[in-house]
């Protein structure tokens, strides 16, 4: 029995309401197990599309646990099959997992490489909050130069026992907010969305950020 260690991946896909299922159903053709499937919406910087009240737009958010070794495979057989290299066909990045468990007994780990569009660095910046706040989430991150984000939504679970204790509403739900952006901009959105929401303070919320080693179908508008 093989007992090398595999690494993996996160590969993720932002994409327009209804064409999740059919990414899926390719990315298995290409090798993968499958994946999860989150809906959310889309927020551009576009003026003329507030005016016409499309700034947001429905979009799914796929999630797919790969190994390494399968990440050239996918990237080139969603790209071939859905043009993901043209504007608004869909955004793929991928991330390293650390571990994983429950895939047949591999684990991976993380790998210092990175590889981006033209060579360009990115990150992920996810901000949890509280529903009805991504607004101002989305709002401080274009002011620092974001071109827009994905929003997800959520439930949170960490005020249970307070709620049991104190008759107060459990499990409130929340906002998931997703951006991409180059590493040498991401830690200034990220200080203004912390500033923003004052995220420093109990109960405000969260932000993360985690390295990217591939992106396709990120364009500067």
């Amino acid at each position: 029995m093989d007992t090398k260690s595999r690494e993996f991946s996160l590969f993720c896909l932002i994409v327009d309401f209804g064409k999740g299922s059919k990414m899926v159903k390719e990315a298995k053709r290409l090798g993968a197990t499958g994946g999860t499937i989150f809906l959310g919406k889309g927020s551009v910087s576009s003026h003329m599309l507030d005016l016409l009240g499309f700034s947001e737009i429905r979009k799914e958010v796929l999630v797919i646990v790969i190994s390494r070794e399968l990440e050239d495979n996918l990237y080139q057989g969603l790209n071939k099959k859905f043009s993901l290299e043209k504007p608004h066909r869909g955004i793929a990045f991928s991330m390293p997992l650390k571990y994983c468990f429950g895939m047949r007994k591999m684990q991976g780990h993380t790998r210092s490489d990175k590889q981006g569009v033209n060579k360009v660095e990115h990150e992920a910046i996810f901000t949890i909050v509280d529903k009805g706040l991504s607004e101002q989430v989305l709002d401080a991150a274009k002011k620092a130069g974001a071109t827009g984000g994905t929003v997800i939504h959520g439930r949170g679970s960490g005020t249970q026992e307070k709620a049991i204790l104190f008759n107060i509403e459990i499990e409130p739900e929340k906002e998931i907010v997703l951006i991409l952006a180059p590493v040498e901009d991401a830690r200034t959105i990220v200080d203004s969305i912390k500033e923003r929401l004052s995220i420093e303070e109990p109960g405000k919320g969260i932000i993360f950020a985690l390295d990217v080693n591939r992106t396709l179908g990120l364009y500067k508008a």
